[in-house]
């Protein structure tokens, strides 16, 4: 019993003498923060401010599907016709690939106003031409370390393609899809806000005329199929239903043929944020606050150990 009395007093004779020893060095905790703050404060100054953009889609429904689309589907397994379920879901999932690839990157790349910006800091004014940047001497620095370390040897310079053009969408951009809805939300943080609206909507465009042209090009064989299987059918309730294939298919080649939109539409306008979203200056300097305090703390009670590490020795 003595013993727990005596260490507990220990305990808090040690904790009583951390805390006087944090307050003697109370002018080192101080500065500590001050310079914490400060450096944080540089870097709110200097740091690139970047925005952010969204954009919301959602895939284009007949308005004819659902329960209309199982009935057609029952009515035309009698016919030996196979109707594909879920197809405009799938379609969808298609174009947020597309969103990213490289097909419609090349796309893209025929804007050469987006292309000279995208790669503006490559574009030599003097030879009218791409050419690799001059690297500064930290960048040079860096590139002999990694070598140094990995032995990876400095790659040829690739000017402006498309497939690093589809790099930089994919890296730049992010596509969240919504469980609940399936709708789609493209976003990107940048500094360039503008820019990567005007490719977010060039992205958009493309990969729904890729879509629209897929569906226009192999549109005439299903069509045939289901006019053939037309004329052979005999029961008026197949060619009902056959007939009803027919109309929906002409009716969806016609959207893709005039429609605005094939695969998918905005359900809202695009936004930019009125402020920047990054960096968070409150955030940057909170954490500036808590590190110079826990920078300042530890190397206070580093010094009372090691005195009372001495103290002991004697």
């Amino acid at each position: 019993m003595n013993n727990y009395n005596n260490n507990h007093l220990h305990d808090e004779i040690n904790l009583r003498e951390l805390i006087l020893s944090l307050w003697r060095g109370k002018i080192f905790l101080i500065l500590s923060v001050l310079i914490s703050i400060s450096l944080a404060s540089y870097y709110l100054n200097s740091a690139e401010r970047k925005y952010t953009v969204e954009y919301k889609i959602k895939a284009v429904v007949d308005d004819q599907s659902g329960s209309a689309a199982g009935r057609l589907g029952s009515l035309a397994s009698l016919a030996g016709v196979r109707v594909q379920a879920g197809s405009s879901n799938m379609n969808f999932n298609i174009y947020k690939e597309l969103l990213t690839s490289n097909e419609v990157a090349e796309i893209i790349f025929n804007n050469k106003e987006i292309v000279k910006r995208v790669f503006r800091s490559e574009w030599n004014v003097l030879l009218n031409k791409y050419s690799r940047p001059s690297p500064t001497k930290f960048q040079t620095l860096i590139s002999d370390f990694k070598k140094m370390l990995t032995g990876s040897q400095k790659l040829d310079y690739m000017p402006p393609n498309a497939r690093r053009l589809a790099q930089f969408i994919a890296t730049n951009i992010t596509i969240i899809k919504n469980k609940e809805t399936g709708f789609l939300t493209i976003s990107s943080e940048t500094s360039k806000p503008d820019l990567l609206l005007a490719i977010i909507n060039e992205a958009n465009e493309a990969s729904d005329n890729i879509m629209r042209q897929r569906y226009i090009n192999f549109s005439t064989e299903p069509l045939a199929f289901y006019k053939e299987k037309l004329n052979a059918a005999r029961s008026r309730e197949h060619r009902a239903s056959l007939a009803a294939l027919i109309g929906k298919e002409e009716q969806k080649l016609m959207l893709a043929s005039k429609g605005k939109h094939f695969t998918a539409e905005p359900y809202l306008n695009p936004t930019i944020s009125l402020e920047p979203t990054s960096p968070n200056a409150k955030l940057v300097l909170l954490l500036s606050l808590v590190l110079g305090l826990f920078i300042g703390g530890v190397i206070i009670l580093s010094f009372y150990y090691v005195n009372n590490t001495s103290n002991s020795e004697r």
